[in-house]
């Protein structure tokens, strides 16, 4: 996907996979893994749901592999409470796109690789038609 005719707009998609518990380290799967500084990424494997997502994410990650700019990532609000009110987290899982460090879409669809791949395609594509209206 080409953001801008030569230029690479920074996308954080840091669609947030909100989580309260610890996911324990699977596949080398493309998503970054962020902290308080960076965000966090753990989810107890008890939680079925925040272990699907987990598969989920990583599963995203694979797929949105090579697209430009793009980068996925997940928070653990339980770990990281700061980031989760600096961005206006209150409920799990969250899904949304960041664009140079601005929210610019929260996603509420269906819960699918498909789906949130269109979804952070589309808002990728908008964001950086936005920026260039704007230059």
């Amino acid at each position: 996907m080409d953001l801008a005719p030569g230029r690479r707009a920074r996308l954080l998609v840091a669609l947030a996979l909100v989580v309260l518990v610890a996911l324990a380290a699977r596949s080398g799967a493309e998503v970054i893994t962020l902290t308080e500084e960076t965000f966090s990424d753990k989810i107890k494997e008890k939680d079925t749901v925040c272990k699907n997502l987990g598969t989920l994410w990583e599963d995203l990650g694979k797929v949105m592999e090579g697209a430009d700019e793009i980068e996925i990532g997940q928070v653990d609000c339980g770990v990281s409470k700061p980031v989760c009110s600096k961005v206006d987290i209150h409920s799990y899982p969250t899904f949304k796109v960041f664009y140079e460090g601005e929210e610019v879409a929260k996603y509420k669809g269906p819960r699918n690789v498909e789906s949130l791949k269109n979804f952070v395609s589309d808002e990728a594509e908008k964001a950086g038609e936005a920026k260039l209206q704007d230059s």
